[in-house]
């Protein structure tokens, strides 16, 4: 393999005077020709192509790809080369990963140690590095690591059987260790880790162990275990069953909790009375039995909540009991929970943010003090996002935008030239995964103003998600012209003026849904630039008969993604009948549910909820923040577009959800 390499490097040195007379249209050629080879295995051809284009910044992929599919015992000198080589690259990291795996899967041990000798965060590849030092004897030097793997309540990946084997055959894994993990198991849910360590206990924590697994099948039981029986801190000494066992009490509790809240609330307010908690697990288990019943609206124990909240003070928990109250229209909770958040928050001298000022106004115009109100809506109306549009749409003020465009200094890019014909490069070729990567390694590597004007100039090459991208790492909320960028407009006026929708509003969707990344896929696989789910891409496609739409690999083609996610979202506006709110929230979560928000009486005012009210009310965290984004990233939109500028619009403000 050395010598491979060395001929390589000659080779490409004897065509470097031929490689310059190339324009760049024909390196960019032989450069897709090598990868059409790679990918048809063609390994001798591909190096012929890769010879000829030494300088071209992609080249280093081609190597790359030969290194990775040539892996021996003896690549290691060839490897590690390809690293130092490119020590700022991405590929770097993926070819180190790869070869470790494949010394690891040969069992080569001394070559694995000799190329990284750290222990490695990947838990395979931290195991893989135990069974290396295994193999050279050096059990004791790794046991502390070891140990530290063990202790999780998830299962660990097969990399890890023979090295746990070999401490547990050694008696180096305790049975105290085996309780521990079972504890944690126990916690996180998972039962077959739970059935697997109860093998290896002896009889003693065997016996307990599978008394808390009956018990965590039925989670009833908790008020008359025994295992919990005279369980109090009064006590100076617990016995050992006792101590054991406690540990496992609280997380019992939130198991029943979580299938009943009223039992689970019983069991707590039981063991309570016995002192059986020690202080930060009371409070764990407040926290978690107030958010359950708020989430499962146990309005019969909000007594109780109430109550534990007051004395609890927990900032995140009090605004979800705000929420609460303003989805129930209850005035006097909402001002009693807004003055007790105020308080927590001078306390940890913190001002209340534009959202709970927002809130404090609204509960003075309820109560008819109307001056006071505006005077809050006054102090948060400069501001530029949705409770300070909303402030100012009620002052009848100018919407502020508060905005520091990125100019253009050309000369701070100068050094960067290498590396921004490498980004070109990877765009052009379409290498997506790849660009994103090392454009946010490229970002991070600068200095604010450096990274802002990498911002602009991904702005002005039509580049609009790595300009967004810019703006976030650098932070710049206030760039508008790098952070919301109006990317192919050609595409978004053309599909908003076929759907009579807003081009304005069309562009906020996909900044919120994709910062306009045409290849983008969530965890749940949404796609492309408006992250259309496939089966809901096939069924607007069929709706308006686009029947050039066949596959959802389709959906990564921008102009498909955008007249689908038009199409759909001007399905929803007609659904609601033109109102924007609830189609908003439909497009993020789904039309059902906010069918059922909308149709269910279960904890909500009767008389229904103003917008602004509906809004804050919203269950889904993520949605919530949605309409509030979009319905503000429009109004962006709206000005960098100079177009008309409208928040909510008269029939929004005055419906009730």
């Amino acid at each position: 393999m050395k010598i491979f390499f060395l001929s390589l490097f000659l080779f490409s040195f004897s065509f470097l005077s031929f490689a310059t007379t190339l324009t760049w249209s024909q390196q960019r050629g032989l450069y897709t020709q090598a990868v059409d080879l790679q990918a048809q295995n063609m390994w001798s051809k591909a190096l012929q192509k890769t010879k000829l284009i030494p300088a071209y910044p992609l080249t280093y992929l081609l190597e790359y790809q030969q290194l990775k599919a040539h892996f021996s015992r003896n690549s290691l000198f060839a490897v590690q080369s390809f690293i130092e080589d490119h020590l700022d690259r991405r590929a770097s990291y993926d070819l180190q990963r790869s070869y470790l795996y494949y010394l690891a899967k040969n069992q080569y041990w001394r070559e694995y140690l000799s190329f990284y000798p750290k222990l490695p965060n990947s838990l395979s590849l931290k195991c893989y590095h135990f069974q290396a030092r295994l193999a050279d004897d050096q059990a004791d030097e790794i046991w502390t690591d070891v140990q530290q793997t063990w202790l999780t309540g998830s299962s660990l990946p097969n990399a890890c059987n023979s090295v746990l084997q070999y401490y547990l055959d050694n008696k180096k894994i305790s049975q105290a260790l085996i309780l521990q993990r079972f504890h944690l198991a126990y916690v996180k849910n998972k039962t077959s880790l739970m059935s697997y360590l109860i093998t290896l206990m002896d009889k003693q924590n065997e016996l307990l162990a599978k008394q808390l697994y009956a018990l965590h099948r039925a989670p009833t039981k908790v008020l008359n275990s025994p295992l919990f029986k005279d369980l109090s801190f009064n006590s100076d000494l617990l016995n050992r069953e006792a101590q054991a066992s406690h540990v496992f009490l609280a997380a019992s509790i939130k198991r029943l909790a979580k299938k009943d809240i009223e039992l689970g609330l019983n069991a707590y307010l039981s063991y309570e009375r016995k002192k059986s908690f020690t202080s930060a697990e009371q409070v764990n288990l407040q926290k978690y039995l107030i958010s359950r019943i708020m989430s499962r609206n146990e309005i019969t124990l909000f007594p109780w909540l109430d109550k534990t909240l007051s004395t609890v003070g927990d900032a995140p928990l009090t605004e979800r009991r705000i929420r609460y109250a303003i989805r129930l229209n209850n005035w006097p909770d909402i001002e009693y929970w807004l003055g007790q958040l105020d308080e927590i928050k001078q306390q940890d001298s913190k001002p209340l943010n534009s959202k709970w000022v927002y809130w404090q106004a609204r509960v003075l115009e309820e109560k008819q003090q109307q001056g006071q109100a505006d005077k809050l809506y006054q102090n948060i109306a400069a501001e530029r996002n949705y409770y300070g549009f909303l402030a100012a749409q009620k002052l009848g003020l100018d919407y502020q935008f508060n905005a520091n465009i990125v100019s253009e200094q050309k000369q701070d890019l100068a050094h960067l030239k290498t590396q921004l014909a490498h980004i070109d490069e990877l765009y052009f070729h379409q290498h997506m995964y790849l660009l994103k990567r090392e454009w946010r390694v490229l970002i991070s590597n600068q200095s604010i103003n450096l990274q802002r004007q990498l911002g602009l100039f991904a702005f002005q090459k039509g580049w609009a998600h790595l300009s967004v991208v810019a703006s976030i790492l650098s932070k710049s909320w206030s760039a508008l012209n790098i952070r919301f960028p109006a990317a192919n407009p050609q595409l978004f006026y053309a599909n908003a003026e076929r759907y009579e929708l807003d081009s304005s509003y069309i562009y906020a969707i996909t900044r919120q849904e994709s910062s306009f990344d045409e290849f983008a896929r969530s965890p749940v696989g949404a796609r492309g630039y408006m992250q259309l789910m496939p089966q809901t891409a096939k069924e607007t496609a069929r709706k308006i008969g686009l029947k050039n739409y066949k596959r959802r690999a389709q959906l990564t083609d921008g102009d498909i993604n955008v007249q689908l996610g038009s199409a759909y979202f001007d399905s929803l506006l007609k659904r609601y009948k033109g109102n924007r709110v609830l189609a908003t929230a439909a497009y993020n979560a789904g039309p059902n549910r906010v069918d059922r928000w909308q149709g269910s009486k279960d904890g909500r005012a009767e008389q229904g909820l103003t917008m602004d009210s509906w809004i804050e009310a919203i269950p889904y965290k993520e949605t919530r923040r949605y309409v509030k984004n979009v319905l503000v990233y429009n109004v962006i939109y709206q000005h960098i577009l100079d177009e008309p500028l409208e928040f909510l619009k008269p029939k929004e403000i005055s419906a009730r959800f």
